[in-house]
């Protein structure tokens, strides 16, 4: 039977799918709470189907489809989902999902669709694609996978940063990403964004969907709202607070008093220009810049560096208006998060950063006047020598000295210069067959592995990579046989993987020096890897690339 991952954030439905699966004989081979832990797995274990939830963080299950699908089009995905069919299955579908099951349905449904998908069958809702259609579409049908994404963590009341951090993308994106659902959707704030997700079931309630109604004589929200605000307020786990529009301290939950060190009797109704955190300077900013988003209803997000009991925070702030029944802005619902130690950890980071390339800069230095330093007498004592005789050992030994000078001048060049590559079209598996016939002798070529030969790559740099790689093998392990394994596949972006193993059939103990050093920068200088396995007895040396794929015959430019 197939090999299943389960991606769901609930631990007592994982239990249970876990159950069901095990029952009707699946092979569960991994399981997730999120979209990142379930992308790592999906990479580490390969399994041939995936029951996914949608709701999940760290990606959402729409974009993490895409992203599965992206990477093996023959995995199998089934959505099991609270979500609703009406508004998601077709979504689904277009996502590249094989079947998709509400978790309302029987559980003869999920059993259903497992034994269809398993043997590659479709398997959706009847009446899903006729809602849509009947209902003469939907205000989300326009939004791509990753559109939804961030429509649903907007819902959830997350800042455009915590959006960012959550998938893996910038924060100049995801404001990128608020102007299109904006554009889109015919909306002019977060809030109606947040509005329109909950009303398609989208994501969860947050504090951003509650709208409060205005009193006459009283900017707090009715009891039974006020009473609820405050109950999601405590559920938060971040510090979260509730102001009105002259920036007075309505309510908070104990993490934000927890983070200031404080009480809720001391803050209470509070302006930011009283907060005792802020210097005066700053206090005055923060309620001016408060009172500017009032006024225009916008939301606000800073990054805001403060003092408690004198120690240095730095803190992601957000907020959001809160309006009333009539649309009216009656204060901000926001929320902050504590970067201290991420901060601090970044500072290290970057320090130690500036410290290696300080020693780099020192090292490749250093190279530089060794090899200025020994070129010289070289070429002197080559040029005193002229058509003297040298006994097979002495020149051996001026030819191994001159080369290993040869590759430090290579090496310092690439260091320093930074070449650009220069592409041309290549029959890789021809090219490669050339090379290899001007040995004395050549390695055993095994090119079966090949689904692209058409290349678009750098054949003089590439030729000094396998060049270097086989005169060092030829010294380090002479009269050694070598086998020589070229594998491409085409992605579905155009681009080929390219992988070369060279290996030979005894383990090499020294795999340091000039010459595999200047191979592992030039393959970096392309944007590839180099490296060597070792394994039962053996050595191998594996040659990873990247090359955009190129038409037979085609002489177009890179």
């Amino acid at each position: 039977m197939s090999r299943v991952m389960i991606v769901e954030p609930l631990p007592l439905l994982r239990l249970a799918l876990r159950q069901v699966l095990e029952r009707l004989g699946y092979q569960l081979v991994a399981e997730a709470d999120n979209g990142q832990d379930a992308l790592l797995q999906a990479r580490s274990e390969s399994p041939q189907l995936v029951v996914l939830e949608l709701a999940i963080t760290g990606l959402g299950g729409l974009d993490l489809m895409r992203r599965l699908k992206l990477r093996d089009s023959s995995l199998q995905v089934l959505v099991y989902t609270t979500q609703s069919p009406h508004q998601f299955a077709r979504l689904c579908g277009q996502a590249g999902a094989d079947g998709f099951v509400s978790k309302h349905d029987d559980l003869l449904e999920l059993e259903r669709a497992l034994g269809a998908v398993s043997h590659g069958r479709r398997y959706f809702p009847r009446d899903a694609r006729g809602a849509a259609v009947a209902g003469g579409g939907n205000e989300l049908d326009a939004l791509s996978a990753r559109e939804l994404t961030v429509l649903g963590l907007i819902s959830e009341g997350c800042s455009n940063q915590a959006i960012a951090e959550q998938l893996a993308i910038s924060y100049k994106t995801v404001s990128t990403y608020k102007t299109r659902l904006q554009d889109k959707l015919q909306v002019d704030s977060r809030l109606a964004l947040a509005n329109i997700a909950q009303r398609n079931g989208i994501g969860t309630p947050s504090l951003l969907a509650l709208t409060v109604p205005a009193e006459q004589n009283n900017s707090h929200p009715d009891a039974n709202r006020q009473a609820l605000l405050r109950a999601m307020l405590e559920a938060s786990a971040k510090p979260m607070f509730v102001r009105d529009r002259e920036g007075r301290l309505l309510m908070c939950n104990q993490p934000f008093l927890t983070l200031h060190h404080t009480s809720l009797e001391r803050v209470l109704g509070q302006r930011l220009d009283d907060a005792f955190w802020f210097t005066p300077e700053q206090g005055r900013w923060y309620q001016s810049r408060y009172e500017a988003c009032i006024e225009k209803g916008e939301s606000f997000n800073a990054q805001v560096a403060v003092e408690f009991l004198g120690e240095p925070h730095y803190l992601q702030f957000w907020a959001e208006p809160w309006l009333d029944g009539n649309d009216v802005v009656q204060g901000m619902v926001g929320s902050f998060e504590d970067l201290t130690d991420r901060h601090v950890l970044l500072g290290q980071l970057r320090d130690a950063h500036e410290q290696a390339e300080s020693r780099y800069r020192e090292v490749t230095r250093f190279a530089r006047v060794v090899y200025e330093d020994l070129n010289e007498p070289l070429q002197r004592l080559l040029t005193g020598l002229g058509k003297a005789i040298l006994p097979p050992v002495g020149q051996a030994a001026l030819q191994k000295l001159s080369g290993r000078l040869h590759q430090l001048e290579q090496l310092l060049s690439l260091e320093q210069q930074h070449p650009a590559q220069v592409p041309t079209q290549l029959d890789i598996v021809a090219w490669l067959e050339a090379r290899l016939a001007t040995l004395a002798v050549a390695p055993a070529l095994d090119c079966t592995g090949v689904s692209a030969r058409q290349l678009w790559i750098d054949g003089d740099r590439f030729g000094e990579l396998l060049g270097t790689l086989l005169q060092y093998l030829n010294e380090a392990v002479p009269q050694t046989p070598l086998t020589i394994s070229l594998t491409t596949r085409m992605q579905l972006n155009g681009m080929v993987t390219l992988n070369l193993a060279v290996g030979l059939s005894q383990p090499l103990v020294h795999r340091q020096g000039l010459a595999l050093q200047l191979c592992r920068h030039l393959s970096q200088s392309m944007e590839g890897s180099f490296r060597d396995v070792r394994e039962n007895g053996e050595t191998t040396f594996l040659i990873e690339l990247e090359s955009p794929a190129a038409l037979a015959g085609s002489r177009r430019g890179y």
